[in-house]
C-alpha cells in the first residue's frame, strides 16, 4: 500500500479516529472502575473505623475505667498480645464483632487532636506513623480519606473523629492498596490489549473497505488510461456503485459522452470544411489549367478570372463563417449586451429585407404590437440572425411569394415568427437543418448556393442570448422559423 494513496490515508484517518474514541472510552471505563473500587474500599474502612469506635465505647461502659481499655481493645483488634486473664472480661459479642472486622493486615492508630498517636497496633511502625502524620497533619471534624504511598507502602487510610471520655480522638485505620491496584492493573492490561487488537483488526478491515470503496475510482482511472480519440464509446457501469461514487462515475461518463460528441463534431466539421474548401480550390485550379493549356483570347481570360474571383469570394465567406462560429463557441465575450426596443429594431430589419426581396417581387409584411417590448441583446449579432433567416426565406421563396414577420409575447418571452411561402422542407431534412454545412435539397432554378452555415450561426446567436429557434415546415407550403428571446 502506498503511503500517499487515498486508501492509506483513509485507513490511517479511520484508525486514528477509532484510537481516540477507544482511548476516551477506555479511560472512562478505567477511571470509573477505579472510583468504584476506591469507593468500596473507603466504605469498608469507614465501617471498620465506626465498629472500632463502637467497641471502644461499649468496652468503656463495661469496664468503667478511663484509658486502660484503649490498650486492651487495640491489642484485641490486632489479635496480638492479649492474655487469657485480659480476655475473660470481654463478652462473646465483642469477640465475634472484632473477629468479623478482619483487621489482621490493617494498621490502627488512636490519636489526639494534636496528631500524637496515643495507642497503635503492633504493626504500626514509625514509618507508617510518619505517613499518617504527613497525610493527616491536623485534626478535622470531618471524616477524611487519603492514599498513603511511598516506595515500600501503599495504603488507603481513614481518619474518623470520635468523642472518648469527654475528649476528641481520631481513629485512623489503614489498609493495603495492593489488592485494588492489582485489579486496576489487570483492567489496564486488558484494556490496552483489547484496544491494540481492535485497532489492528479495524485497520485491516478498514483497508479492505477503503479498497472496495475506491474500486470505482480505480475503474475510472483504468478506463481513462485506455481511452483514445479512436474509441470513446467505453462507459463505467453505475448499477452497483455507492451514491457518492455514482455521482463521480456519472460525471465521468457524462464527460466521456461530451468528449465523444465533440470529437465526432470535430471530425465531421473537419470533413465538411475540407470538402467546402476543396471544391472552390478545384474549380480555380481547373480554370487556371484550362487557360494555361489553351490559347484563349482576352475575353476568355476575363471569364476565367471572374470565376476564380467568385470562388475565392465564396471561400472567404466560408472561412469567415467558420471563424465566427468558433468565436461563438469559445469566446462568449464577443457579445455586447444592451437593453433596447425590439419592435423598433425589427422595423429596421423589415426595411432592409424589403430591399433585397424586391429583386424577386416578394412581398414582406410586418405584424407588430404597438406596445414597447424590451430585450437584452447584442444588436449587431441579432441583426445578423434575423437577416440570415430572412435571406434564407427570400432564397427559397419563388417570385411573387410572401414573407411575414410577426411578434408576440408570452410567458416573459418574445416570439418572432419569420414565415415564407416557399417550397418547404421535408421532415427528413428538418431535423438536420441547423447542422453545420447542411444544405436542403433544392431546385437550382429557385435557390442560390450558400455555405450551409447561416442557420448554425443563427442558432448559436440565439443560444448566446439564452433563447432558441424553432422551425416548422410543410413541403410546397412554406416554412416558419420562430426566434425566442427572453424579455428584459
Amino acid at each position: 500500500m502506498q503511503f500517499n494513496s487515498i486508501r492509506f490515508k483513509a485507513s490511517v484517518l479511520y484508525s486514528v479516529i477509532l484510537a481516540v474514541i477507544l482511548t476516551v472510552f477506555s479511560s472512562v471505563i478505567y477511571f470509573g472502575a477505579r472510583n468504584i473500587l476506591y469507593h468500596d474500599l473507603d466504605e469498608d474502612l469507614k465501617i471498620k473505623a465506626e465498629e472500632i469506635a463502637g467497641i471502644l465505647s461499649a468496652y468503656e461502659q463495661i469496664q468503667h475505667s478511663e484509658g486502660y481499655p484503649l490498650a486492651r481493645i487495640l491489642q484485641m483488634l490486632s489479635n496480638k498480645g492479649i492474655s487469657k486473664n485480659q480476655s475473660v472480661v470481654i463478652d462473646d459479642l465483642w469477640k465475634s464483632e472484632i473477629k468479623t472486622l478482619n483487621l489482621k493486615n490493617d494498621y490502627i492508630s488512636v490519636a489526639n487532636t494534636q496528631g500524637h498517636a496515643l495507642l497503635v497496633s503492633n504493626n504500626f511502625t514509625q514509618k507508617i506513623n510518619s505517613l499518617f502524620r504527613k497525610q493527616f497533619p491536623s485534626f478535622s471534624r470531618e471524616v477524611s480519606y487519603k492514599s498513603l504511598l511511598n516506595d515500600k507502602f501503599k495504603l488507603r487510610a481513614i481518619a474518623l473523629p470520635v468523642s472518648y471520655h469527654r475528649s476528641q480522638l481520631v481513629i485512623e485505620v489503614g489498609t493495603p492498596l495492593e489488592p485494588v491496584l492489582k485489579i486496576l492493573n489487570k483492567i489496564l492490561v486488558f484494556i490496552i490489549a483489547s484496544v491494540i487488537v481492535v485497532l489492528v483488526l479495524t485497520s485491516f478491515i478498514g483497508s479492505i473497505f477503503a479498497r472496495d470503496a475506491l474500486k470505482p475510482v480505480l475503474a475510472v482511472a483504468n478506463l481513462a488510461d485506455n481511452i483514445t480519440h479512436k474509441d470513446l464509446t467505453a462507459r463505467i457501469g453505475e448499477q452497483q456503485v455507492d451514491a457518492e461514487m455514482k455521482h463521480l462515475v456519472h460525471s465521468f461518463n457524462g464527460m466521456i459522452y461530451r468528449l465523444e460528441q465533440s470529437f465526432n463534431h470535430i471530425s465531421e466539421f473537419s470533413s465538411h470544411v475540407a470538402h467546402e474548401l476543396k471544391t472552390p480550390l478545384a474549380i480555380i485550379k481547373g480554370e487556371i489549367e484550362l487557360v494555361l493549356e489553351g490559347d484563349e483570347n482576352p475575353e476568355e481570360y476575363k471569364n476565367v478570372l471572374e470565376k476564380c474571383l467568385e470562388e475565392t469570394d465564396r471561400t472567404i465567406r466560408v472561412i469567415k463563417d467558420i471563424l465566427l462560429l468558433a468565436r461563438f463557441d469559445y469566446k462568449p465575450d464577443v457579445f455586447k449586451f444592451e437593453k433596447f426596443k425590439l419592435i423598433q429594431f425589427l422595423e429596421e430589419i423589415y426595411e432592409h429585407s424589403q430591399v433585397f426581396a424586391s429583386s424577386k417581387n416578394i412581398e414582406v409584411k410586418l405584424d407588430a404590437p404597438k406596445k414597447n417590448i424590451f430585450v437584452n441583446g447584442d444588436r449587431v449579432h441579432l441583426r445578423r440572425l434575423f437577416l440570415n433567416l430572412i435571406t434564407n426565406a427570400v432564397k427559397f421563396t419563388p417570385r411573387k411569394g410572401e414573407i411575414g414577420i410577426s411578434i408576440r409575447v408570452k410567458d416573459s418571452k418574445a416570439y418572432v415568427d419569420i414565415s415564407d411561402t416557399g417550397e418547404g422542407v421535408s421532415s427528413a431534412d428538418l431535423s438536420k437543418i441547423f447542422n453545420k454545412f447542411f444544405r436542403v435539397r433544392k431546385d437550382e432554378q429557385t435557390a442560390e448556393p450558400g455555405t450551409g452555415l447561416g442557420l448554425s450561426i443563427a442558432l448559436s446567436i440565439a443560444k448566446a442570448h439564452k433563447g432558441d429557434i424553432k422551425v416548422k415546415s410543410r413541403l410546397h407550403e412554406g416554412t416558419t422559423f420562430t426566434v425566442i428571446l427572453p424579455l428584459a
